[in-house]
C-alpha cells in the first residue's frame, strides 16, 4: 500500500463524510504504521463527528504521546470535555491549547466559555475580550462576552457586545435573544428599584428585539400589575403562555391577579396549574393564602392542604444533617434572629418596630436577615434597632442557612408565613434548633421543623385549634401583637355622620379578602341603612375591570352604585385621613384584618368584626378583646348585621367611641410594647428551656 496515496484518499472520504470509508482506510493505514500521527489525529476527528467521543479522546491522546506539541489535540480534547459538561478537564485542555498556540481566537473563546460554565466569570471575561482582540468580527466571542458580563450584573456593559455581534452577524437568532433577554435584565433591575417607567422602556425595546421572548410579556405583565392595571397585566400574561405553556411564573403571578380581583377560584385553578407542571413553592403558599379568604374552605381542608406543601416542597430538605453547637446553659443571652422581607413599610413593620425596640439586650442578642429589595425609612430604623444586621437579598437558601448557623442562632423567627417573598425552604433547612412563626401569616406554615406558632387566647382559645397546626402553640397573655402607628399619624376628624346626614361605612383590607359572602353580608347592612355610604379602598382600584366587579357585587343585591365608593391605596399620612371620612370599619371574614382594624380604632373609627374558628378568623376578636371593646364583637352574620344597624343610630356612641378611642388603644396590652415585648422574652426563654430538656433525653 502506497501510505501516501491511501492516506490522501482517507482524506477525500472524510471531506465528503463518508466517514464508514474514511476510519476503515485510516485503520488500514495504523495497521502498516501504527505511530502515524496524522492517522491518529483524523480518526479523532471521525469518532467525534460520530459522537464516539471516549474513542477520539483516546485517538487524540495517543498523537498527543507522539507530538506533545499538536495544540489542535487539547483543543478538541477540551471541546468533547465541555460537551460533556466536564469543564475542569475541558478548562486544562484548552489552556494546554493555549500554551502552544497563544494567539488562537478560537481557544480563548473556549476557554472562556469554559470558566463561564464554572461560574468563573472574570477569568472568562478576560478570554472573552482577548478572542476579540484577536479577532474583531467574532461574532460569538462578543455574544459570550455579553452573557459573561449579564451574569456579573454589568448590564449595561453587555448590551453594546449583543448589539456589536447581532451587527457581525444579523441572523443570529441566539445574539439576537441574548440581546433582548440583556435588555430585559436592565428593565427587571430597574423594576426591582421600583422605577416603573424606566423599565418598561427596556421592556418594550426587548420586545421590538424578540417579539417571540415569553419573559417579555412576563414582565410586561409584572409592570401592569405593580402599577394596579390588571385587566392589562392578564392580558399580557396570557400572551405569555401563548409562547410557553410551562411558564409556571405566569400561572403563579396571573393567579395574583384573579385574587386582586377578588375571583378566589379563578385564581386557585392558576395555582394549581402551576402546582401540577411542577410543585413551586412561591405558586403553593400564594394557593394556601388565596385559600383562607376563600369561604368554600374549612379550617381542615385548609390544614390539609398545608400538610401537602410540606410533603410537596419542604420534605427535600428533611435529611440534612443538623447538629446545633449553641450552648445549653439556662437563663443565658439568646440570639433571637428574625427573619423577613418585610422590614420596610409595610404591615409586619409595625407589629416588629416596638419589640425590636424595646428587646431586653442582656436578654437578647437581636439577628436581623432582611430580604428588602428596596429600603426606606422603617428599614434604616429597624437595621439601627438590631444588634447585627444581614442584607439576604438575592442569597440563596443554602448561603443564609449557612450565616444562620455562623451566628449560633438559638431561636429563628419567621415573619412571613405563606406570604410575599417568604424563605420557607430555608426553614425546612432548619439552620437554627428552635424555629417559631409569628406575624406575618394567620395559619400553619405546615412545616414539621418551625417548632411553635405564638399566638393568644383570643386567637386561639384553648383546646380548640390545635389540631389545625403542626406548630405548638405558645399563647401570649394579653396580645399576639403589639402595635406601633405611623409617627406622623393625623389627628382624628370630626364623626362625618353628622355633616354628611348618612353614615359611612369602610374597609380598607385587600379586595381580595371582600368575597361574595362578605359582600351579601354588607349588602343587607345597607339595605337595612338606605342612606348609607360603603368605602372599599385598595391599591387594585386602579384597573377599570375591578372596580367593575366590586360594584357588580352589591349592584347584583340591589345596592346602587353610588352608594359604593372605590378608593386606590395612598401611603401615609394621607391614606390614615382616609379614616376620617368614616364613621364604621366592616371587617372581613373569614380571613380578618390586622394592620386594618388597628388603624381604623387609631382613628377613632370603630371596627365590627365577626369570629370564627381559628386565628385567620380571630384576629379582629384578639385586638377588640384587648381594647375592652368586646360588644362588637359578632358570632353569626345576623348578629354582625344587627351591631351594625344599632351602632349606626347610636351617635352618642359613635362621638364618645370617636374621641376615646385612640387613647384607649395607647392605653391597652395592644400598645404596651414595653409589657408585650417582656412576655414575647420570657416565651422565647421558656421554648429555650424545652429544647434544652429534649436533647438532654
Amino acid at each position: 500500500m502506497n501510505i501516501t496515496n491511501a492516506l490522501q484518499r482517507a482524506c477525500e472520504f472524510h471531506n465528503n463524510r463518508q466517514l464508514d470509508k474514511a476510519e476503515t482506510l485510516y485503520r488500514e493505514i495504523l495497521g502498516i504504521e501504527p505511530g502515524n500521527i496524522d492517522v491518529l489525529y483524523n480518526l479523532g476527528i471521525v469518532c467525534q463527528d460520530q459522537q464516539r467521543l471516549d474513542e477520539a479522546v483516546f485517538y487524540y491522546q495517543e498523537a498527543l504521546k507522539i507530538n506533545p506539541a499538536l495544540a489542535d489535540a487539547y483543543f478538541n480534547i477540551g471541546t468533547i470535555h465541555y460537551s460533556q459538561g466536564q469543564y475542569d478537564a475541558a478548562i486544562n485542555n484548552f489552556q494546554g491549547a493555549l500554551e502552544l498556540d497563544p494567539d488562537s481566537a478560537d481557544i480563548h473563546n473556549n476557554l472562556g466559555s469554559a470558566f463561564q460554565a464554572r461560574e468563573k466569570y472574570d477569568e472568562a471575561i478576560f478570554h472573552f475580550q482577548r478572542a476579540i482582540k484577536l479577532d474583531p468580527q467574532y461574532d460569538n466571542a462578543y455574544n459570550n462576552l455579553g452573557i459573561a458580563l449579564k451574569e456579573k450584573g454589568r448590564l449595561h456593559e453587555a448590551v453594546p457586545y449583543f448589539e456589536k455581534a447581532l451587527r457581525i452577524n444579523p441572523h443570529s437568532m441566539i445574539t439576537r435573544k441574548n440581546l433582548a433577554i440583556a435588555i430585559l435584565h436592565l428593565g427587571t433591575a430597574l423594576h426591582d428599584k421600583e422605577t416603573l417607567d424606566q423599565a418598561m422602556y427596556y421592556y418594550q425595546k426587548a420586545r421590538e428585539i424578540d417579539p417571540t421572548l415569553p419573559d417579555v410579556y412576563y414582565n410586561l405583565g409584572n409592570y401592569y400589575s405593580d402599577k394596579g392595571l390588571l385587566a392589562d397585566a392578564m392580558k399580557h400574561y396570557e400572551k405569555c403562555l401563548d409562547f410557553n405553556q410551562g411558564y409556571i411564573d405566569a400561572y403563579n403571578n396571573l393567579g395574583i391577579i384573579y385574587r386582586g380581583m377578588g375571583q378566589l377560584d379563578k385564581a386557585e385553578e392558576s395555582f394549581r396549574r402551576a402546582i401540577r407542571i411542577n410543585p413551586y413553592s412561591y405558586a403553593y403558599s400564594n394557593l394556601l393564602l388565596t385559600m383562607l379568604s376563600n369561604a368554600r374552605h374549612n379550617f381542615q381542608t385548609i390544614y390539609a392542604e398545608h400538610l401537602g406543601f410540606s410533603r410537596k416542597c419542604a420534605e427535600p430538605f428533611a435529611s440534612e444533617k443538623r447538629f446545633y453547637p449553641n450552648s445549653r446553659i439556662s437563663g443565658r443571652r439568646l440570639n433571637i434572629g428574625y427573619v423577613s422581607p418585610d422590614f420596610r413599610r409595610h404591615p409586619v413593620a409595625h407589629f416588629l418596630e416596638p419589640v425590636i425596640v424595646s428587646h431586653d439586650r442582656c436578654a437578647c442578642k437581636v439577628f436581623c436577615y432582611s430580604d428588602v429589595l428596596v429600603a426606606d425609612q422603617f428599614t434604616g430604623r429597624i437595621q439601627e434597632y438590631a444588634d447585627q444586621w444581614h442584607n439576604i437579598a438575592g442569597m440563596s437558601d443554602e448561603k443564609v442557612a449557612e450565616q444562620i448557623r455562623k451566628d449560633q442562632i438559638d431561636i429563628l423567627v419567621d415573619l412571613t408565613g405563606h406570604t410575599a417573598r417568604n424563605r420557607l425552604l430555608l426553614f425546612a433547612r432548619k439552620p437554627a434548633p428552635v424555629q417559631v412563626s409569628w406575624i406575618g401569616y394567620p395559619a400553619t406554615t405546615g412545616l414539621p421543623t418551625i417548632d411553635y406558632k405564638i399566638v393568644d387566647q383570643q386567637t386561639d382559645p384553648p383546646g380548640t385549634t390545635e389540631q389545625f397546626y403542626t406548630e405548638k402553640l405558645f399563647r401570649m397573655p394579653d396580645s399576639f401583637v403589639c402595635y406601633l402607628p405611623d409617627r406622623d399619624s393625623p389627628q382624628s376628624g370630626p364623626l362625618p355622620v353628622t355633616s354628611a346626614g348618612y353614615i359611612t361605612f369602610s374597609s380598607f383590607n385587600f379586595f381580595a379578602k371582600v368575597t361574595q359572602e362578605v359582600a351579601a353580608v354588607w349588602a343587607r347592612i345597607l339595605e337595612r341603612l338606605p342612606d348609607s355610604r360603603l368605602i372599599l379602598k385598595d391599591r387594585n382600584f386602579h384597573d377599570k375591570t375591578t372596580c367593575k366587579y366590586a360594584i357588580s357585587m352589591f349592584k347584583q343585591r340591589g345596592i346602587s352604585p353610588d352608594r359604593i365608593i372605590l378608593q386606590s391605596w395612598d401611603l401615609p399620612p394621607g391614606h390614615l385621613s382616609s379614616y376620617n371620612q368614616i364613621d364604621i370599619g366592616l371587617d372581613t371574614f373569614p380571613f380578618n384584618g390586622l394592620t386594618t382594624t388597628c388603624e381604623a380604632l387609631w382613628m377613632g373609627v370603630p371596627v365590627i368584626t365577626l369570629s370564627g374558628i381559628a386565628y385567620a378568623s380571630r384576629a379582629g376578636v384578639s385586638v377588640l378583646s384587648n381594647i375592652g371593646l368586646p360588644e362588637l364583637i359578632a358570632k353569626t352574620k345576623d348578629e354582625y348585621i344587627e351591631i351594625a344597624v344599632s351602632l349606626s343610630s347610636d351617635i352618642e356612641k359613635l362621638t364618645l367611641l370617636r374621641a376615646s378611642l385612640r387613647t384607649r388603644m395607647a392605653d391597652s396590652p395592644v400598645m404596651d410594647a414595653k409589657k408585650f415585648t417582656a412576655d414575647l422574652e420570657q416565651c422565647y426563654q421558656t421554648i429555650w428551656q424545652d429544647w434544652c430538656k429534649s436533647t438532654l433525653l
